[in-house]
């Protein structure tokens, strides 16, 4: 295939290991300080194991977070050759070149082609792979292995509030993969709009939603309204008939106690308090809470059907990357003043990062 005799594994080497931090993003709840000392992103060992796995399962998509160029121009005109028709043949090889790269550009999806550089192909680890598959199995396997012989750490370039910028390609059109935590699936929602980018988010199915918490809105958290506090009451009478049977349930007594203990924790905190539309928020997402849980653990229902009560407020982790053409598109239309207060402060953050890093957006 084209993808693999242009470009090789050794290409997407500085990249490879913002992959592992993308698919263990979907697998934890861990922050990113947790996720640099995993092993499974930390260990060149540990995490070409990790993403074998991963390649077993066709999981492609976290495999766009690794990016190369190449000049096609550096290329061996004969393998140019053979993907040209016989008209082109006694074309210069830069023009050949040329004729190469946008076509790569126009028929796989989030490459990366742009005329004022005519002779550049940028293509993620993905299409590599992809190709790599359908040329030879038992190559696209052995990949995984030849993994480990990157040992490139990842040192993150910059961190503002939510967002920090993991890793950066200045060449040509350039690439930044960004980790954004501590916000809502609605701001998420959102984000993931934008097509053109690459996503990796902690899942649902497989991470649990037991200690997890409900993004507020500012404007929610700013605003009096006069409540009865014979609210909380009703709340709370609920969430204790859900513990109850929570208690009562065949489940394993450590899973039980966790979840327990949480349900008691947040009953004391609301105990004789004065009630506000904040606290309306957070009882129904606890209440939300103690629904999933009571299909978890009493009705035996997966995560990955229990959590379709849970609120979009709820928070998550999403690792984001793109070219810098792509992200200055994001970044230009959420900065606007009509875009959402969240999305908005995260694309104002990666702004920032990289104007840090000398890219103005």
């Amino acid at each position: 295939m084209l993808i693999t005799q242009i470009f090789s594994l050794e290409d997407f080497k500085d990249t490879i290991p913002f992959t592992a931090i993308g698919a263990r993003t979907c697998y934890s709840s861990g922050d990113l300080d947790y996720l640099l000392n995993d092993p499974r992103v930390s260990s060149r060992e540990e995490r070409a194991r990790f993403l074998s796995k991963l390649g077993n399962y066709k999981h492609f998509s976290v495999f766009a977070h690794s990016f190369a160029y190449k000049d096609l121009t550096q290329v061996d005109e004969n393998l140019l050759n053979q993907y040209l028709s016989p008209s082109f043949i006694d074309l210069p090889k830069e023009k050949k070149a040329e004729i190469i790269a946008a076509k790569i550009g126009a028929t796989k999806f989030k490459s990366q082609y742009n005329p004022e550089f005519p002779t550049v192909i940028g293509v993620s680890l993905r299409h590599y792979l992809e190709d790599l598959l359908l040329e030879d199995e038992k190559k696209y396997m052995e990949a995984f292995s030849k993994m480990a012989d990157f040992d490139i750490p990842v040192k993150p370039a910059g961190r503002i509030e939510n967002t920090t910028l993991i890793g950066l390609i200045t060449d040509y059109d350039g690439y930044a993969v960004f980790f954004i935590d501590n916000v809502s699936r609605t701001m998420t929602h959102q984000l993931v709009r934008h097509t053109a980018l690459n996503y990796s988010q902690r899942s649902q199915r497989y991470v649990r939603e037991d200690q997890n918490v409900l993004i507020i809105p500012p404007s929610v958290k700013e605003k009096n309204v006069n409540l009865p506090d014979s609210i909380i009451e009703y709340y709370i009478k609920l969430i204790q008939h859900y513990k109850s049977t929570i208690e009562e349930a065949e489940a394993k007594d450590e899973l039980k106690k966790g979840v327990i203990s949480r349900m008691d924790n947040f009953v004391q905190e609301f105990k004789d308090k004065k009630l506000s539309l904040q606290d309306v928020f957070t009882l129904t997402d606890q209440l939300c809470e103690a629904v999933y849980d009571l299909s978890v653990y009493v009705g035996k229902i997966k995560r990955e059907d229990a959590r379709f009560i849970l609120p979009h407020g709820r928070k998550t982790t999403i690792v984001v990357s793109g070219t810098i053409s792509w992200i200055k598109d994001f970044i230009t239309k959420r900065t606007d003043p009509h875009a959402q207060w969240e999305i908005q402060s995260v694309a104002n953050q990666m702004k920032q990062l990289l104007k840090e890093q000398g890219i103005d957006v």
